[in-house]
Formats: C-alpha cells, sequence, structure tokens
C-alpha cells in the first residue's frame, strides 16, 4: 500500500511540475523578445559617411550594416576612368575606422576578400565597385 501511495505522489508532483512549465511559456513578456529579436534579425541600416576621405569627386561610399551579427559590407563606387584601387582602399579603410570609433568597436577583421567589379549604371557608364566585407568586434 506504501508503494502504490509514493508512486502516485511522485506521478502527482510530476504532473504538477509539467503543468506549471506549460503555463509559464505563454508570457507575452517571453514573446516580445522573440519577436523583436526575429525582427532585428534581418534589419540592415544603409549609412553615408560625412567625409569620404577621397579627393575623387565622382566617389561615393555606401555602408551596410547589420547590427546583430556586426557585420559591414561597405561599398566604394566611381567611375571606371577616375578609379584607382589603392586610393579606394584607403578611403575605405579610413571610413571603417571612423565607423569602429563611432560605434565603439575594438576591432574588425575580413570575412572576405575585398574584391573589385565593374558594371555598366542605367545611362551606360562604366562604373568600378570595390567592396569589402568585414567583421566589428566589441
Amino acid at each position: 500500500m506504501k508503494k502504490i501511495f509514493l508512486v502516485s505522489v511522485i506521478l502527482m508532483l510530476g504532473a504538477g511540475l509539467f503543468a506549471q512549465g506549460i503555463t509559464g511559456r505563454g508570457s507575452s513578456e517571453d514573446y516580445g523578445d522573440v519577436e523583436q529579436f526575429e525582427a532585428n534579425k534581418t534589419k540592415t541600416e544603409v549609412i553615408v559617411p560625412k567625409d569620404f576621405h577621397t579627393e575623387d569627386t565622382t566617389a561615393s561610399i555606401r555602408i551596410e550594416y547589420s547590427p546583430i551579427h556586426d557585420e559591414v559590407r561597405i561599398y566604394y563606387e566611381c567611375m571606371n576612368v577616375t578609379y584607382d584601387e589603392g586610393q579606394a582602399m584607403n578611403a575605405v579603410l579610413e571610413c571603417l575606422n571612423d565607423f569602429r570609433i563611432e560605434k565603439d568597436y575594438n576591432r574588425y577583421y575580413n570575412l572576405r576578400d575585398p574584391k573589385t567589379s565593374f558594371k555598366k549604371d542605367d545611362k551606360g557608364r562604366r562604373k568600378a565597385i570595390y567592396m569589402r566585407y568585414v567583421k566589428f568586434v566589441r
């Protein structure tokens, strides 16, 4: 009789703990964090730096920042005729350093090798695009 009583008490305690775990999951606070994470997971900010650090008047720099992953894709775009890879690399490195200081990161490293591509824009002009993909570390 004692064994049956002991087994039934253990089963009741187990069922009580299981039921308590189920009711605790449905709070709105838990779902708010998950929804906020899902909303920010794919969020990308497009930033245009104030100073391009280049003398090329046809150049423009665009930074695509993913804050949840601390990753940045930076694009240096200019006319093909005025493109100089050394100047593009220096301008991008200066902009990355400005971004690092502004967002309070310690350092960064390359996720992929920098690459240069050439394409025509909608008006038929040849453009050169230097792209760098980096990850920042706090």
